[in-house]
């Protein structure tokens, strides 16, 4: 169903206060910010500020959460069983470059997130986050008994990996790909396989 008039006007005006808020946190850090700095910079009267946001705790927390919000919905479109039919072949599995694209796009704010200027406890909302997403995804592993592993051991080591994945990426100056992350990641799981293989042949 297409957006009227309004709904564009407002996805526009919160996207400016966004846009203006990441540069703010780039500047000077959250602890320094003030409603009356975001208004300035993106002219606009507090007025409207105040029609979307309590203050800028509130701004802080609803852009976090729309944020992890697409980031559940790219992790949501992968499917564990289908990894093999791709990296077997040493293909790019297309889920993955779409969820390094939303990475890319969504940049600039996780970079600050996870930085000094940022927000402490985000890396480990997004590590929550992460965690309870591929949580959803064991039933299809436990299935294939690929490892006798406790769920939340997998899920906490898997989150871990991945945030770090993501921490390292970000914050190269030259940055990769979303496509060359992809291949990056089925290079990864390849490896794990074969450690797993060649420790399972010893046992």
């Amino acid at each position: 169903m297409a957006q009227s008039l309004r709904e564009i006007k407002v996805a526009k005006t919160k996207e400016l206060l966004r846009n203006t808020f990441v540069d703010l946190l780039e500047e000077k850090g959250f602890d320094a910010i003030s409603v009356r700095d975001i208004t300035s910079k993106a002219g606009l009267n507090r007025g409207t500020f105040y029609l979307h946001y309590l203050d800028k705790y509130d701004l802080m927390e609803k852009n976090q959460n729309e944020l992890l919000k697409g980031l559940h919905g790219k992790i949501k479109q992968l499917k564990p069983c289908e990894f093999d039919k791709y990296y077997s072949k040493e293909m790019i599995y297309p889920p993955i470059v779409q969820l390094f694209c939303y990475l890319m796009e969504n940049k600039r704010f996780i970079k600050i997130l996870i930085s000094s200027n940022g927000d402490p406890a985000f890396p480990k909302k997004m590590k929550e986050y992460m965690k309870e997403s591929f949580y959803e995804k064991l039933n299809v592993i436990e299935k294939q008994h690929i490892i006798d592993i406790p769920h939340q051991y997998i899920t906490s080591f898997i989150s871990s990996a991945f945030f770090g994945l993501i921490e390292q990426w970000l914050e190269k100056d030259e940055q990769n790909t979303p496509e060359e992350m992809a291949l990056m990641h089925m290079k990864m799981l390849n490896f794990m396989k074969q450690l797993i293989r060649q420790n399972n042949s010893k046992l």
